[in-house]
């Protein structure tokens, strides 16, 4: 996995394909302490993935306070080289001045069985 500092943040691009559309996101933040990946709702209205009325709408709260957000099954999310199918995905505002288009938390970390240096940075899947 390819990753670079942005705004003093480990981040990494990811593509996220849902309804036969695809998108590359940046600014990706490898976030240890996200329980949950999360993508920035606006970036993604584009492919189709936008709240409806008949979302039951959740709550986060976090240092940066309480966040809205709503979750939707995309058919792929591919990472470096590792594609995940059918990942439920949590999409909210995560960034109003939308320079983070989202967070890669522990849920995907773990699937993908990544380790992280933070020295280099360098982020590398276990065999």
């Amino acid at each position: 996995m390819q990753v670079y500092i942005y705004d003093m943040l480990i981040c990494t691009d990811l593509t996220v394909r849902f309804k036969g559309k695809s998108k590359v996101l940046k600014n990706v933040v490898i976030d240890t302490g996200a329980a949950q990946s999360i993508m920035n709702s606006a970036f993604v209205e584009d492919l189709g993935i936008m709240p409806s009325a008949s979302d039951k709408v959740l709550k986060a709260k976090g240092i940066g306070g309480e966040m809205k957000f709503f979750y939707r099954i995309v058919d792929e999310i591919k990472i470096g080289d590792k594609v995940l199918e059918n990942v439920e995905m949590d999409f909210g505002n995560i960034d109003p001045k939308g320079e983070i288009m989202g967070l890669i938390g522990l849920d995907l970390l773990n699937r993908l069985r990544v380790v992280i240096d933070v020295e280099i940075p360098a982020v590398s899947q276990k065999k």
